[in-house]
C-alpha cells in the first residue's frame, strides 16, 4: 500500500465537505437552516462572498484529486506541494476580488469568476504536472 494513500482519502474528503458547506451555505432555505418567514438570514450575505467559491474550488480539486490515486508518492507529495502553494493563492485572489462589479464600466473579475478561472487552472495545471512528472518517472 502506498504511504501517502490516506492523504490523498483526506484530499478527497476535505473536497467533498467543501462542496457539501458551500451548497449548504448557498441555499440555506431549502435545509432549514433559515426560516422562510423573510427574516434576515446570516448565510444569504454569504452567498456570493463564500459560497460559490468555496463550492467551485471544491468541485476543482475533487477532480484533480482523482487521478491522484493512480500516481505514485513522489509524484504526489509533488502536487501536494504544487496544490497547497495554489490553493493559497487562490485564496488570496479571491479575498481581493470583488463580490460584484459595478459603476459604469462594469469591469473586473469577480469572486465567482476568480474562483473559476483559477480552479480551471488548477486542475489543467495539475494534470499537466501529474503526466510530466509519471513519464519522467517512468524513463527513470
Amino acid at each position: 500500500m502506498k504511504k501517502t494513500y490516506y492523504w490523498r482519502i483526506v484530499v478527497s474528503l476535505i473536497s467533498l465537505f467543501g462542496i457539501v458547506v458551500g451548497y449548504l451555505i448557498f441555499s440555506p432555505y431549502n435545509y432549514g437552516l433559515c426560516n422562510l418567514s423573510g427574516e434576515y438570514c446570516m448565510f444569504s450575505s454569504l452567498k456570493k462572498t463564500l459560497a460559490e467559491p468555496l463550492f467551485m474550488v471544491s468541485m476543482f480539486f475533487l477532480s484533480a484529486s482523482f487521478f491522484l490515486f493512480f500516481v505514485n508518492d513522489s509524484i504526489f507529495k509533488k502536487w501536494l506541494c504544487f496544490a497547497l502553494g495554489w490553493f493559497l493563492l487562490t485564496t488570496i485572489l479571491i479575498i481581493l476580488a470583488p463580490v460584484s462589479t459595478g459603476g459604469w464600466m462594469n469591469f473586473g473579475p469577480t469572486k465567482e469568476l476568480v474562483s473559476i478561472w483559477m480552479g480551471s487552472l488548477f486542475v489543467i495545471l495539475s494534470l499537466i504536472q501529474i503526466i510530466w512528472q509519471s513519464i519522467k518517472a517512468r524513463k527513470k
